[in-house]
């Protein structure tokens, strides 16, 4: 899941003196979408983070966009803070598997404060330079663990990226068609602007719509679909297949196999498996031109 190039910046081991996370370390360029606020190392491959989310929309127990944005953050932060990962290297991230606790919410009237625990396994490295890293993620809520993630961060050289994307790299930026939403309910986002897919052309089928306004999902241009898009989209989908009964997703694996382009259709498809000790399973693939770009399976509360 890669993110767009920036400019070198400084690695050091703690907030900056602005009292914050530098938002070069997150890749971003809206203050408002760094949802971290501190970090420090506790011991060799062990570190502790500080967060702050954004209410959630009406409706919501908490935005999934959020804590996964969180989740990717903290490995950024970790990788350039503690790792010495250029940040003019590409990112991607090889899996990002992740559970949350049944029935975890937060206080809708405003920010909540949570904290982020991250373990790194050994580092793989490419000559001098990290070159992927392990990491366990661990979000809590108070002393509860409210979320924890399994993935791997890697990275490539600013060559390597764009031998590997080639005319790609120049993708105009928000030039692309964009469908009509689903209804937003079906979904279960709350509004227009909140929703990642458009009708298919038979049941369980929808084209991802790419609406840069939902800055949650695109802060800034980028030459390719971001993962968390593609994340987002399958959590959307699995709500749309089970609709009209609500889904709480408590159990997500994604897998991401190529680059999802903005100038063509990428499809998602939804298979509901058979209910298994009373937790319903989504197997959610997006193609495009005919090649799988993505597979999710999220399992969860039905009803």
């Amino acid at each position: 899941m890669p993110d767009i190039p920036v400019a070198p910046w400084p690695s050091h081991r703690a907030a900056d003196d602005r009292g914050g996370i530098p938002q070069e370390y997150v890749h971003l360029g809206r203050p408002d979408m760094v949802f971290l606020t501190g970090w420090r190392c506790e011991e060799d491959g062990e570190f502790s983070l500080t967060a702050r989310w954004p209410a959630p929309a009406t409706g919501l127990p908490y935005d999934p966009r959020v804590l996964t944005q969180t989740i990717r953050q903290s490995g950024l932060v970790i990788a350039h803070g503690e790792y010495g990962v250029p940040l003019d290297h590409q990112t991607l991230l090889h899996y990002f598997d992740f559970t949350v606790l049944p029935g975890f919410s937060v206080a809708p009237g405003g920010p909540c404060g949570l904290s982020v625990e991250v373990s790194v396994t050994e580092p793989k490295m490419r000559g001098r330079s990290v070159s992927s890293l392990g990491m366990d993620v661990r979000v809590l809520q108070g002393d509860i663990i409210v979320a924890r993630a399994d993935s791997e961060f890697g990275w490539i050289s600013p060559r390597a990226y764009r031998r590997l994307r080639g005319e790609h790299l120049a993708t105009e930026w928000n030039a692309w068609p964009l469908p009509a939403p689903v209804d937003p309910g079906t979904v279960g986002r709350p509004a227009p602007a909140d929703v990642a897919l458009a009708p298919g052309d038979r049941p369980l089928h929808w084209q991802l719509r790419n609406d840069v306004g939902n800055t949650l999902l695109y802060d800034h241009p980028v030459d390719h679909v971001p993962g968390l898009v593609l994340m987002e989209a399958a959590h959307q989908a699995a709500n749309a297949a089970l609709h009209p009964a609500p889904f709480e997703a408590t159990t997500v694996t994604s897998a991401f196999e190529r680059y999802a382009e903005f100038d063509r259709p990428c499809w998602f498809e939804a298979e509901v498996l058979p209910a298994v000790t009373g937790e319903t399973t989504v197997l959610v693939t997006a193609v495009q031109d005919g090649e799988t770009v993505f597979r999710g399976r999220l399992t969860g509360l039905c009803g």
